[in-house]
């Protein structure tokens, strides 16, 4: 069972930290039909390992002086950290409310898959869709907090969404996206599990699985940065539409399985 769990975080984040996408949208739905963990210890797991692998991937773009919209991605980052609060104290009240947790894990795969969905319309058809070059300081801000509490509420990082935000909103490549994206993870998930350690702490979650995730996410991280700035535009591109719809089927199996 440890192998199958290295496997999702290294496949995971492999893909996450290549394509801008983090790789909890793949972890949290593989985990979620395994069907072993609690919702929030799914999410927890979800979140450590996408968040050790934002570590490891922002180091190496401090350490090789990438190109990033500072000015922008610290904005968005600073407003995801807020979000990611929210966005976990909203999933503690539902989980501890007496609304059934199964009902709570399916809003969470049909929101995930609308979502998924709007993205991988949009990345299809994105040479016909305008962008834009955001400037405005509060709406940069709270452009940054909505992702940082939808990634925090749905337990993933949210990467498909900061890739298409920065896109449409800072006319990015899909390269420069999805550096620009892992940074705002590494943000909005460090403050959801930051919240996490200072409100109900880790004594109610399973997490003997976590070690394992962790050096998956490490590994995939390094792997996945070096894909990032080896390969193309195009197949940057394909990678992150491919894996949309793999995950898009996986949410709707879960939502009726």
């Amino acid at each position: 069972m440890e192998i199958l769990y290295f496997l999702i975080a290294i496949i995971s984040t492999i893909i996450g930290s290549a394509a801008g996408i983090g790789g909890g949208v793949i972890i949290k739905p593989a985990l979620d039909a395994l069907s072993k963990y609690s919702l929030p210890t799914v999410n927890l797991l979800s979140s450590s390992t996408i968040f050790i692998m934002s570590i490891v991937t922002v180091f190496y773009q401090l350490k090789k002086k990438n190109k990033i919209n500072s000015k922008n991605t610290i904005i968005v980052a600073i407003g995801s950290i807020i979000g990611g609060v929210i966005g976990q104290k909203i999933m503690t009240l539902l989980t501890y409310s007496r609304i059934n947790i199964n009902i709570i894990n399916n809003v969470q795969s049909v929101m995930l898959t609308i979502f998924l969905l709007i993205v991988f319309i949009y990345m299809k058809n994105k040479s016909n869709i305008k962008t834009y070059n955001i400037n405005n300081i509060t709406l940069i801000g709270l452009i940054g907090l909505f992702l940082g509490a939808i990634s925090a509420f749905l337990g993933i990082g949210g990467g498909p969404m900061n890739v298409a935000a920065f896109t449409i909103l800072f006319s990015m490549s899909a390269n420069e996206a999805a550096r620009n994206s892992i940074i705002v993870i590494f943000f909005s998930q460090g403050s959801k599990i930051l919240s996490i350690a200072l409100t109900t702490g880790f004594s109610n979650y399973k997490l003997e699985m976590l070690p394992i995730m962790l050096i998956g996410g490490i590994l995939g991280g390094i792997i996945g940065y070096r894909l990032n700035k080896s390969v193309s535009e195009k197949n940057i591109v394909k990678v992150f539409n491919t894996v949309l719809i793999a995950i898009v089927i996986l949410n709707v199996y879960n939502i009726f399985k």
